[in-house]
């Protein structure tokens, strides 16, 4: 199967009925799906009922097919000359393999001939694992992911003891870590054009 044309790729997402995606939230990486509930560290600058936008999404996916990114500094060339930064990958129980999609018009190298095709780097031999998310993201034309933050909370309490020995030095330190709970609101795919 070839697919020219990211309209196709997301044409080919739309007809699935429910959608994930892999995205990268203050340096930690989450699979998420609608109205998926996600704690993490303490994000200063929110209030409750605050609408963000994800804007490193590496995958977005179905059951049937997955849209991943490619790192941009490790992926493969065309041998026209163009980028190929997406793959489109066909799950299925009997066999998995990717189709790269062209996409020149959304991404613009700057210096493409720096770049060594088909690079023999690490990262570029993560991508046939489904780890192509190293370093790489999906455009907002291609795919939106919304939260709206729902709580801040703190942990349970934690107790750390410091001391000396033979020394009568005895210290003990309790915090409560800070967290910020946010909902997955919604996972939108790009328009047709």
């Amino acid at each position: 199967m070839t697919v020219e044309q990211v309209n196709e790729a997301l044409s080919l997402l739309r007809s699935q009925p429910s959608h994930y995606v892999v995205a990268s939230i203050s340096g930690r990486t989450f699979v998420l799906s609608n109205s998926d509930l996600v704690t993490l560290p303490r994000i200063r600058d929110v209030k409750l009922g605050d609408v963000l936008e994800l804007d490193l999404v590496h995958e977005v996916g179905s059951r049937d097919y997955t849209l991943r990114a490619q790192d941009p500094a490790h992926g493969a060339r065309n041998p026209e000359g163009g980028r190929f930064p997406l793959a489109l990958v066909r799950n299925s129980e009997e066999n998995t393999h990717s189709v790269r999609v062209a996409t020149e018009n959304l991404y613009k190298m700057t210096d493409p001939a720096s770049i060594v095709p088909f690079s023999q780097s690490w990262a570029a031999k993560l991508i046939p694992s489904g780890l192509a998310h190293v370093g790489a993201a999906l455009s907002r034309d291609i795919v939106r992911v919304q939260c709206v933050v729902v709580e801040h909370t703190k942990g349970p309490m934690e107790r750390i003891e410091k001391f000396k020995r033979r020394k009568g030095y005895d210290k003990v330190i309790t915090h409560k870590q800070p967290y910020t709970r946010v909902r997955v609101d919604s996972i939108t795919l790009g328009t047709p054009q």
